[in-house]
C-alpha cells in the first residue's frame, strides 16, 4: 500500500524535521527497489504544506517526491516549534489557530498524524491527543502534563503510537519517528532494512569495536601491529603461527606473550574476529552462498565456520543475512532494474 507523508511547514519551526523526513522516505523507497525491481510505484511519496494547508515546491536540493498514487494514504507530519520559554510557545500556539484547525480535520479523516520533539502541544491544542498515549520533550513535560492532564506521557519511550497518532520526544528521535510510520504502512521488513542502515546499532558492531580498541597500539613498529596489520592482509589464507611471528620479526612465543598483554587473545582470535566481520560484509551486500563466504573467509569447512559465526554474533549466516542484507536473494541483475527517477516539470513537481 502506497503512502503519502505530507510535511506541515509551520511558521518557526524545527525544518530539519521535516528534511531528514525525506531522506529516511526516499531510503525506504531506494531499499525497497531493490527486492522489488520490477514494481516502478514505491511506496512513499511526500509533499510540503504550508501553514494553510496548501502545497508548495520542494527547494531543488531535496530529493523529488515520486508521484503520488490516486489511492495512497495519508499522514500529517507535524514537527516542533523552535522556543525560547514555555510562555513563548504558548504564545505560538495561541497564534496557530488554522495550523490546528487542519491538524484536526485531517485526524477526523482518518489520516495519521505524527509529530516530533514539542509538537504534541500542538496535538493536544487540537484535541486530538486526549485520552491517548503520547510523548513530549522533557524540558516541558512538566508543563504538558498539568495543562493537559487526560494525555498519558509516556517519558520513557522514544516513539510512542497510538492508534493513528505518533509522537517523539527529542528531536533526535525523529528519524525513528519517520521509521515507525515506514513501518506502519509498508510493514516491518522494510522497516528493520531502513533501520540497519539508517540508525546505529550497538549490538550490531560491538564486537568490531571491541577488537579495534583491544588492539590499538601507540607505535606502527610494535609487535602486535606488525602481527596485526599481516592478519588483515592474509585473512584468506591458511593460519600459521609461525609465518605471523615472522612477519613481526619475533619468535612464535613472544608473539603470543605480546598479543595477550595488549589484546587478551591469541593471533588465531583476532583473525577468527577479521573474518566474521568479512562474512558479515559479505552477507550484507553480495549474493554469494555460504560454500563462497567460507572459502572467501579462510575456510574450507562451512559446518565449522557456522559454528564460530554463531559464537561470536549470536546469529547464524543465513539467519544473519535475513536481518541485514540489503539486496533481495536474486542472483542475477538486469541492467533495467535502475530504481526509475521522476519526471520533474518545471515548477519542481515530479510527473506521474
Amino acid at each position: 500500500m502506497n503512502a503519502c507523508i505530507d510535511l506541515f511547514c509551520l511558521p518557526n519551526c524545527l525544518s530539519g524535521t521535516l528534511f531528514s523526513a525525506i531522506d529516511v522516505l526516499h531510503a525506504a523507497n531506494k531499499l525497497w527497489h531493490l527486492h522489488h525491481p520490477r514494481r516502478k510505484t514505491p511506496p512513499f511519496s511526500w509533499r510540503l504544506l504550508d501553514s494553510d494547508g496548501a502545497e508548495q515546491p520542494l527547494p531543488a536540493w531535496l530529493p523529488a517526491s515520486p508521484a503520488r498514487p490516486a489511492a495512497a494514504r495519508c499522514a500529517l507530519l507535524v514537527p516542533g516549534l523552535d522556543m525560547d520559554s514555555v510562555p513563548q510557545l504558548k504564545q505560538q500556539l495561541d497564534r496557530a489557530d488554522k495550523a490546528l484547525r487542519l491538524i484536526a480535520l485531517r485526524h477526523a479523516a482518518g489520516d495519521v498524524i505524527a509529530t516530533n520533539y514539542n509538537g504534541a502541544a500542538l496535538l493536544a491544542r487540537a484535541g486530538i491527543l486526549d485520552g491517548r498515549n503520547a510523548t513530549i520533550t522533557w524540558l516541558i513535560a512538566g508543563w504538558f502534563s498539568s495543562s493537559h492532564p487526560r494525555v498519558k506521557l509516556l517519558m520513557d519511550r522514544p516513539v510512542t503510537q497510538d492508534g493513528s497518532v505518533f509522537c517523539s520526544g527529542a528531536p533526535a528521535a525523529a528519524t525513528e519517528l519517520v521509521l515507525e510510520l515506514v513501518r506502519h504502512f509498508a510493514g516491518d521488513e522494510l522497516a528493520q532494512r531502513c533501520t540497519n542502515g539508517l540508525l546505529y546499532l550497538p549490538a550490531r558492531f560491538e564486537q568490531s569495536a571491541q577488537t579495534l580498541s583491544a588492539l590499538s597500539t601507540p607505535t606502527r613498529d610494535s609487535v602486535v601491529f606488525k602481527a596485526r596489520r599481516w592478519l588483515e592482509q592474509h585473512v584468506a589464507e591458511p593460519y600459521s603461527l609461525g609465518r605471523v611471528a615472522a612477519a613481526a620479526a619475533v619468535s612464535s612465543r613472544t608473539l603470543l606473550r605480546h598479543f595477550r598483554e595488549v589484546a587478551d587473545m591469541t593471533p588465531l582470535d583476532y583473525l577468527q574476529q577479521l573474518r566474521v566481520e568479512r562474512a558479515k560484509l559479505l552477507l550484507e551486500v553480495t549474493m554469494l552462498d555460504l560454500p563462497g563466504i567460507v572459502e572467501q573467509c579462510g575456510y574450507d569447512d562451512p559446518c565449522a565456520f557456522r559454528r564460530l559465526f554463531r559464537r561470536q554474533t549470536g546469529l547464524t549466516p543465513a539467519a544473519y543475512r535475513r536481518a541485514y542484507a540489503l539486496r533481495a536473494s536474486r542472483r542475477r541483475w538486469r541492467a533495467d532494474d535502475a530504481m526509475p527517477q521522476p519526471e520533474i516539470d518545471q515548477a519542481g513537481q515530479a510527473r506521474v
